[in-house]
C-alpha cells in the first residue's frame, strides 16, 4: 500500500494501537482518506497537512547565504488558513459514506522545521484557544481561555475529535460540541490515546481553564472580555504569543 507520508503516518499509529485500517476508494465526491475499526467502533478518519512553505524557506536560505539575519514571528493564535483546511475536512466527513455510529476525526498533520508554529495555530484554531492575563483581582496571573475567538470545534458538531501530530508528539483533541462525544469518549481508541486526550469539559470541571460558552461576537476582542467580565467577575486582557519561525534561526558565525 503506497500512501502520502501524512496518511502513512496515521495509518501507521492507528495500526499499532490495534485497528484494522482501510483507505476509503476514491470517487466523484471528495471524501475522506481512511476507516479504521477496532473491537468496538469504527473510525472514519480525513488526513490533512501543514508543512513549510519551500518558497519562504527557500528565499531565506539566499538570504542567509548573503550574510542576513533573518526574524520571522509567527501569531500562535486563530488562523484563517488553518480553519479553512480544518472545514475542508469536515465536508470531506460528511460527504463520506458512513454508519450513523461510526465516529469522524480530522487528522492534521504537521512536519518541517516550523510544525511546532502549524501545531500551536491548529489546536488555537480548533479550540479558539487564547491565554489571558488577569488584571484585576489577582494581577499578572495567566489562565487559558478556551472558545474566545471563533472555534472550528463550534462549527462541526459532526467531527468527534481532531488528532494533531507531527514527529514528535500526539494530541487527540476532543470535540464537545460532537453530537457524539460521549460515546466518542468511550471508545476503544480514546481509552488507546488516554495520556493525549484534551477534553475540555473536564478540563473545565477541575479549574484548569476557563471556557466562554456564549452566543456573543467574537469579530470583537473587547466584546468577548466584557463578556467574560460578565461571566466571571474578572478582568482578563489577551496575551499575544509569538514564535520566532524556526526557518529565521541563523548560527551567528553564518551571519557575519
Amino acid at each position: 500500500m503506497i500512501m502520502e507520508a501524512a496518511k502513512q503516518q496515521a495509518y501507521n499509529l492507528l495500526t499499532a494501537i490495534g485497528c484494522s485500517v482501510d483507505e476509503i476508494p476514491e470517487s466523484d465526491e471528495r471524501r475522506a482518506d481512511l476507516c479504521a475499526v477496532d473491537a468496538s467502533s469504527t473510525y472514519v478518519v480525513e488526513v490533512k497537512q501543514k508543512l513549510d512553505d519551500m518558497e519562504k524557506l527557500r528565499i531565506d536560505a539566499l538570504r542567509m547565504a548573503n550574510g542576513d539575519v533573518i526574524s520571522h514571528l509567527e501569531p500562535l493564535w486563530h488562523h484563517n488558513r488553518v480553519d479553512a483546511i480544518l472545514k475542508d475536512g469536515r465536508d470531506q466527513l460528511d460527504h463520506t459514506p458512513k454508519a450513523d455510529d461510526d465516529f469522524r476525526l480530522i487528522w492534521f498533520a504537521t512536519d518541517g522545521i516550523d510544525r511546532h508554529v502549524y501545531w500551536k495555530r491548529a489546536f488555537a484554531t480548533f479550540y479558539g484557544f487564547v491565554q489571558l492575563i488577569v488584571l484585576d483581582p489577582p494581577a499578572d496571573r495567566i489562565v487559558d481561555c478556551f472558545y474566545f475567538h471563533f472555534s472550528a470545534a463550534w462549527s462541526m458538531p459532526t467531527v468527534d475529535a481532531m488528532v494533531i501530530v507531527n514527529r514528535d508528539d500526539l494530541q487527540l483533541c476532543l470535540n464537545e460540541f460532537s453530537t457524539k462525544l460521549d460515546g466518542f469518549r468511550e471508545s476503544e481508541l480514546c481509552k488507546q490515546l488516554s495520556d493525549a486526550v484534551v477534553d475540555p469539559l473536564r478540563l473545565l470541571a477541575e479549574n484548569s481553564i476557563i471556557a466562554l460558552h456564549s452566543d456573543v461576537s467574537r469579530k470583537n476582542e473587547d466584546t468577548v472580555l466584557d463578556e467574560l467580565f460578565r461571566q466571571t467577575g474578572v478582568r482578563y486582557t489577551v496575551l499575544r504569543p509569538q514564535q520566532h519561525s524556526a526557518s529565521a534561526m541563523v548560527d551567528s558565525e553564518k551571519a557575519t
